[in-house]
């Protein structure tokens, strides 16, 4: 077995992470945490409130932690125990940099300011503001919603101890991988927060050997990012799935919501790969999960929910031998198809005579507003450049007659790539586009279902153009998983809980929002746009990871009929419902109270 551990070393300015090193230090830090005006960090009361026993405990109530017993907790995991100071404070008196705070404001909601901090999140709606950059140098720094602390989690151990010290002390326990979350779930009010980052190594095991699968396999720890773990797999001589972007990590969230990519057409999901999990439970035990022994928790983990049913320490997936692949990425906008007009038809264009190609396992990339359509990539295994471009032919004569000749292979900007395996085309031609994305102010999710693409489309395009003239954008994943290729080359390891609207998608859209200015983006997304793309499109459904967290019918647009018997397990392996999601299996369970306190429903 090859192992390697993947991630960044771990170099923080100590104004941004500060450690437990000693108790003494324990003691200086939780009184920064209560703090006074004078100091960077403050409470929102001196006074400690009594809470309601149903109610996760935040720092002033009464039974909250005192800092002796922060200490021992920092002991036990050996010192790893991170008090959070917001990334924002920098911009805050008494703290105030102007260097590093012009970094911070240059880098907001980026992946390389939020991924290697332990309490920081891409969504920066759910700060509330209480340390962002953007507000006034003499506004105080609160933590608000952060975590409280983090346990850099380096081995079960850890994980164990903090889920004891959450338990007992009746706090909140959240899990933190690479903050690429947009309902704000790896954070929270109070919490204690196991940070996975650093548990972060793969293996690949050249013989897996099982009643339901042998071959080549890897098994990554949950901290292990994509595009690290694809890179150890290829090096081996092995393709692995995993997402477009390279700093999500593959064993987190990604696979407990089924995990689309580039591959989907050639392999399916990555849930579908999972051969085994490995995870901690809320009684502290570790527990393996595949098709065989205790297959009811590997199927609901397997795209049922992520984070529902305890902490996931590690998976074992599928790998592929490595094959040729070849990519194409182009652009065309109102200016090239000669107007606004001619450019929503090449828009309409473009879809039907994509399906096609997704027939044949090729997966495309692409990102639309009202006036560019920006293709990252039609990625294509096992082709090479030439039978790439050969293929793509009728795509561009189609778009070539929809605007009277004004779009082709020249004004497209055609570029073709080509790669002893995916991940060389991957590393060079899709990852530096996408690993320095952030994330917009509001999102949401919808699928685009096959049936609905296979007739006439026109009030579809409609609802498309009418959304994307109000300056919302679409980021969007073409595909096929379900296609007879596919089927041939990756039959599926077993059943699981991906929801079969997914199975059924043409394509699965993010609905991103532009500046907010004086709207309110988060109302007007739920309660304006995403009713009129429903009015076409009514029970499409929505990809678990890329929806909105305010969505009115959780349970059927992210689960899709499956959340009874996903609700089940839950219950069965987690009945007092420690482990919480905003929308999670069990999310129902439990709301905030007016301080942001996490409560049992009563």
């Amino acid at each position: 077995m090859a192992v390697r551990r993947v991630g960044r070393s771990h170099r923080e300015n100590p104004r941004n992470i500060m450690r437990l090193a000693t108790p003494v230090t324990a003691l200086i830090l939780q009184a920064v945490l209560g703090a006074s005006a004078q100091t960077v960090l403050r409470s929102e009361s001196p006074a400690a409130v009594y809470t309601a026993q149903h109610c996760r405990l935040i720092p002033g109530d009464v039974g909250w932690p005192q800092p002796q017993l922060w200490s021992q907790l920092n002991q036990t995991v050996q010192g790893r125990l991170i008090a959070t100071v917001p990334v924002g404070s920098v911009c805050h008196d008494p703290t105030y940099d102007e260097a590093k705070c012009l970094a911070v404001t240059e880098n907001w909601a980026l992946p390389q300011l939020s991924v290697p901090r332990p309490a920081e999140f891409m969504v920066p709606y759910f700060l509330n503001d209480t340390c962002s950059p953007f507000t006034s140098r003499t506004t105080p720094c609160e933590l608000g919603n952060y975590a409280a602390y983090s346990i850099e989690v380096r081995s079960i151990d850890d994980v164990r101890a903090g889920i004891r010290f959450a338990q007992k002390h009746n706090i909140r326990l959240v899990i933190h991988n690479s903050g690429h979350d947009f309902y704000g779930q790896s954070t929270g009010k109070g919490a204690l927060s196991l940070w996975m980052h650093h548990y972060n190594e793969t293996t690949f095991i050249r013989h897996y050997s099982s009643a339901y699968y042998t071959g080549p396999a890897l098994r990554v720890q949950t901290g292990a990012e994509g595009g690290a773990a694809g890179a150890h797999a290829s090096a081996e001589g092995y393709t692995v799935v995993a997402g477009a972007c390279p700093t999500v990590k593959l064993a987190g969230g990604y696979l407990g919501g089924g995990g689309h990519s580039f591959l989907a057409g050639r392999y399916g999901f990555a849930a579908d790969q999972v051969l085994e999990w490995e995870l901690v439970t809320a009684d502290g035990a570790r527990v393996v999960a595949t098709p065989v022994q205790r297959p009811d928790l590997y199927w609901a983990l397997s795209g049922g929910s992520p984070g529902s049913y305890g902490v996931v320490l590690s998976a074992t997936v599928r790998a592929f031998p490595n094959e040729v692949t070849a990519n194409a990425a182009f652009s065309f906008g109102v200016r090239e198809a000669g107007g606004i007009e001619p450019y929503w038809t090449a828009v309409h264009t473009f879809h039907h005579q994509l399906k096609p190609l997704l027939d044949q396992g090729i997966v495309a990339e692409y990102g639309i507003t009202n006036e560019t359509l920006v293709v990252t990539g039609v990625l294509a295994p096992g082709h090479t450049r030439a039978s790439l471009q050969s293929t793509l032919q009728p795509l561009v004569a189609a778009l070539a007659t929809s605007t009277g000749g004004r779009l082709s292979t020249k004004s497209l900007g055609m570029r073709l790539a080509q790669g002893n395996s995916y991940h060389d085309v991957f590393a060079a031609e899709i990852a530096p586009l996408l690993a320095e994305l952030g994330f917009p102010p509001a999102v949401a999710g919808r699928f685009v279902p096959r049936r609905l693409m296979e007739g006439d489309t026109t009030a579809l395009d409609t609802a498309l153009r009418a959304i994307a003239d109000r300056g919302y954008s679409y980021s969007i994943i073409a595909l096929n998983a379900i296609n007879a290729l596919r089927n041939d080359t990756a039959p599926l390891i077993a059943p699981n809980a991906v929801q079969s609207t997914f199975r059924a998608a043409y394509s699965s859209l993010m609905i991103n929002s532009g500046e907010p200015g004086d709207r309110d983006v988060q109302r007007e997304l739920v309660e304006e746009i995403l009713p009129l793309y429903d009015a076409v499109a009514p029970g499409a459904g929505s990809y678990k990871n890329e929806g909105h967290w305010a969505e009115r019918d959780v349970k059927t647009t992210f689960y899709g009929g499956m959340y009874e018997r996903l609700d089940e397990i839950k219950k069965a392996i987690d009945p007092t419902d420690f482990f919480y999601g905003v929308t999670s299996v069990g999310f129902d369970r439990s709301e905030w109270d007016e301080k942001g306190r996490l409560c049992r429903v009563i």
